[in-house]
């Protein structure tokens, strides 16, 4: 297949005059921030960049009159220069601040699963082959796209007829672009998904699995160098179908593929940061790029496993099969939880310091049950558990890509106070006086009382009744209204 090229040197030079300096915004962004509203939105499982989060609804949020699932940007130093705290960090604020959702896509196509660059130049998506008037054998199959924001260029990265392309992820500059696909690009067996790297700038596409069992969800470090993925295949072997998802990685400078876990039963949800920030985690897992992840095994070298799943953590730097380190349940000082639960979906800071995740367990002994956020500060052993949300039904994934303090999360829980239906994306910002999170025994996180789950349902039609069901928002036209 003969791929298109796609030019970055304009959009490079626009990637500086469009991104946010670094400043700390944690300072001056309230506690907790709803991002969507209406239909339920799920938190994207591929990799945004900087300050922003790229995600997909099918409600109408920027109030385009658009129709079916489209892509979205949320820009959190848009967000702030409207509803942030006065500060310095907001001084370049513009006279009037833009919205801080961006609508990336518009018509048929059910265009899904993005991932925007730092600066947000350019955002990677999956969609019909149909999407922007696409004709021809591609129809019917999802394809990846790369949409330039700053020139409206759209790159049509695949065009097959046999398989569906999914999941892409931009390394933070953009040039790096991974994604998992069923169908035969790189000469493997269609049907059985494969994970491919992408070089945006170039448009060489090399194939980086050829199993018999299916590979899945990669994301690129923040470079691109290191990629990681999970997969059934036996990929350091004859690649047969082993039916146990295993952890790998793949170092694009060297080609090489690694394996990190080699477990009893299926490990998944694979993050990758470039490099351990917090001391306490880099003197129990080592220097270098690291893993983690969440798994079911018990055998996973260096580790108790269980019970049941629970988060881990390993490093690329010592090579294949390398031990691993368990990281939940989490010892907390004078807490020992009758029940541990379970713990996965786990999300690396952008700086490699800190780890959010999901679990069942009261970590904290407080008594809250649920699908409920916590955040692990490795800075220094013994590692700080802090407990964000007590309440409502947090959906995996979680993303920690704006910095040090922030969380992204899909929950039920009503953080703002407002008013919520269904599962929404909220970002919390869990600075002490911002999000006042528990991290002592029996402490719950300070939550406000919840509002009007039918306000958060107002579409700004006067001829509808808004109301909040199990089912998500309801738009009941008022007979007699014109």
């Amino acid at each position: 297949m003969s791929l298109p090229r796609f030019r970055l040197f304009a959009a490079g030079i626009l990637l500086a005059a469009l991104a946010v300096p670094a400043r700390a915004l944690h300072r001056v962004t309230p506690g907790a921030a709803r991002v969507t509203h209406g239909a339920a939105v799920s938190h994207p499982s591929t990799r945004s960049w900087g300050y922003l989060l790229a995600f997909s609804s099918t409600e109408d949020l920027a109030a385009t009159g658009s129709t079916g699932r489209q892509v979205f940007v949320f820009g959190l130093f848009d967000y702030d220069c409207q509803y942030g705290i006065p500060a310095p960090e907001l001084s370049s604020c513009p006279g009037a601040a833009p919205p801080f959702l961006t609508q990336v896509t518009a018509g048929p196509g059910a265009p899904d699963d993005p991932s925007a660059t730092a600066g947000g130049t350019l955002v990677a998506f999956d969609a019909d082959g149909s999407y922007a008037g696409g004709a021809g054998p591609g129809v019917g199959h999802r394809q990846i796209f790369v949409k330039d924001l700053t020139t409206s260029t759209l790159l049509r990265v695949t065009d097959a007829p046999d398989g569906d392309s999914t999941h892409p992820s931009l390394s933070e500059g953009g040039n790096d672009l991974v994604f998992e696909s069923t169908a035969a690009l790189g000469g493997g067996p269609a049907g059985v998904s494969q994970i491919y790297r992408y070089e945006v700038a170039g448009g060489l596409l090399t194939p980086i699995t050829h199993g018999l069992g299916g590979s899945r969800a990669p994301m690129p470090s923040m470079l691109g160098r290191v990629v990681s993925f999970e997969s059934t295949a036996a990929l350091l072997g004859d690649g047969h179908d082993t039916g146990i998802s295993q952890i790998f990685w793949y170092d694009a400078l060297f080609a090489q593929l690694h394996q990190l876990t080699a477990g009893n039963a299926s490990s998944q949800h694979a993050y990758v940061t470039t490099r351990l920030r917090g001391r306490g985690l880099r003197g129990v897992v080592g220097r270098g790029a690291a893993i983690v992840f969440d798994s079911l095994a018990t055998n996973l070298p260096g580790t108790a496993g269980g019970p049941a799943t629970q988060v881990y953590i390993g490093s690329t730097g010592a090579g294949d099969l390398p031990r691993i380190v368990q990281l939940t349940p989490t010892a907390v000082s004078g807490c020992s939880p009758a029940f541990s639960g379970t713990s996965g979906y786990p999300a690396f800071d952008a700086f490699g310091r800190r780890i959010a995740f999901i679990s069942t367990g009261d970590l904290l002994c407080n008594s809250t049950a649920g699908n409920r956020a916590f955040v692990l500060d490795g800075k220094r052993a013994p590692f700080t558990l802090l407990q964000l949300t007590g309440q409502g039904d947090v959906q995996g994934p979680l993303g920690m890509s704006f910095g040090h303090w922030f969380v992204t999360l899909s929950t039920t829980d009503d953080l703002t106070g407002t008013g919520v239906c269904g599962h929404q994306l909220h970002v919390l910002d869990f600075l002490a006086g911002h999000w006042n999170a528990a991290g002592t025994p029996g402490a719950l996180p300070a939550e406000p009382a919840p509002g009007n789950a039918a306000a958060a349902c107002d579409d700004g039609n006067a001829c509808t009744l808004d109301s909040c069901a199990a089912a998500g928002c309801q738009h009941a036209a008022i007979p007699g209204c014109p």
